[in-house]
């Protein structure tokens, strides 16, 4: 009696174990299923329908000011494409020239030109300042109405009169019909210049002299730290469009701003900038950020928007101006993170990682060159990012 008991427990024993077992094993399973799919919806498009490999990798895109079209710019010297939103067989091009490693797209305020930036593969002296091309494309003819070889950064006017030329000489206005530039008004260069939403300031990036970082809250009383400002620091200033006179300057010393740009809704200044690669104190050399300033009162806000990006980074904010999305890197994958505009806190992350792979249509397609542009688009739920010669379409919102 006591041996048949005995038994029983022992067979019980068993069978529990057997239980056990596949019990873990099947967690196993289900977490490996969950690191291969974690449940985010997208899709992976192909524009025009392309089968090849060979040419169209994508450098960057944009939503044109109907809420209706895809601007997208490539490598090389292939066509810029254009296609309405959900129909992206429908492709419209435009031979725009030859960009070897890709041009920033950005419509202008009614869409009626393209103002085309160029892009580099790698930044060997990241440091230094160095002129870049520009273009403005008519988007209507498809023909290049200008071309700039020498500024260090340019912007369309709301008016899209004028282009505003930031170069090694100062700010100058070219009048983008004819091509005239007015003579220098502001005999002062910098590295980034953008002109709030409304028109009315232009904001520039200026290495500082020695009175202006004197003014900086923070280093004001720090003759070390003032000394380092002039060398390696820079300082946003605010002038009136109209008479280029100094309104404010931003109370912040900043690294190097690679980009300045004004928020969609007129709300907010943006200031992209990278640390100085000798600067000491800084544990990760690819790290930058995008600090915020008010466009209105010209005032520093608290929120700062990090990235660990190779290449300089996108950033975007949505539709509803609630969420800011910034491109960053882990490893080896590229990802969109992203954040609550106003408290920046991350909401979410898309990581373009091997999953993405697993899903690709034949071995014609090309995951990825390195680079990453996004938009929002304007139903508020999803959000387009390059991916080598595809779009992905995240669903963030499901």
């Amino acid at each position: 009696m006591v041996r048949a008991r005995a038994s029983r427990t022992n067979e019980e024993g068993i069978e529990l174990s057997r239980i056990l077992l596949l019990v873990a094993v099947l967690s196993l399973l289900t977490l490996a299923a969950f690191g291969q799919d974690d449940g985010q919806e997208y899709r992976i498009l192909k524009v025009g329908g392309q089968e090849t490999m060979s040419g169209y990798l994508t450098a960057s895109l944009d939503i044109a000011p109907d809420d209706r079209t895809i601007g997208l710019s490539a490598t090389q010297g292939f066509p810029f494409r254009t296609f309405p939103i959900d129909d992206e067989a429908n492709v419209q091009e435009l031979d725009i020239g030859n960009w070897y490693a890709g041009s920033r797209v950005r419509f202008s305020p009614s869409g009626k030109y393209i103002l085309l930036q160029q892009l580099f593969y790698l930044d060997f002296a990241p440091n230094k300042d160095r002129p870049i091309k520009y273009e403005v494309v008519d988007v209507a003819s498809g023909r290049s109405v200008l071309r700039l070889d020498d500024a260090y950064a340019a912007a369309i006017t709301p008016d899209e009169e004028a282009l505003l030329v930031l170069g090694k000489d100062g700010v100058r206005v070219v009048d983008i019909s004819s091509g005239k530039s007015d003579p220098i008004k502001l005999a002062r260069t910098g590295n980034a210049i953008a002109i709030s939403t409304d028109g009315r300031f232009i904001a520039v990036a200026h290495r500082p002299t020695r009175e202006e970082a004197a003014t900086l809250t923070a280093i004001r009383n720090d003759k070390k730290a003032l000394k380092t400002a002039e060398k390696l620091g820079q300082v946003v200033i605010i002038y009136d469009r109209s008479t280029l006179a100094r309104v404010a300057m931003l109370d912040e010393l900043f690294d190097k701003v690679f980009r300045l740009e004004y928020s969609p809704d007129g709300t907010d200044l943006w200031i992209h900038a990278k640390a100085h690669s000798r600067k000491g104190g800084n544990p990760n050399p690819n790290q930058s950020y995008v600090d915020v300033a008010d466009a209105r009162t010209h005032v520093m806000k608290r929120t700062s928007f990090p990235s660990l990006a190779l290449f300089e980074p996108d950033f975007r904010a949505s539709t509803d101006g609630t969420l800011f999305a910034i491109g960053s890197q882990q490893g080896r994958f590229m990802e969109v993170h992203l954040y609550d505009r106003s408290t920046g806190s991350m909401k979410d992350r898309f990581v373009l990682s091997y999953r993405l792979f697993e899903k690709m249509f034949s071995k014609a397609e090309f995951p990825s060159d390195g680079r990453l542009s996004f938009a929002f688009l304007p139903d508020g739920k999803r959000l387009l990012m390059t991916f080598g010669n595809r779009l992905i379409e995240w669903t963030y919102a499901p």
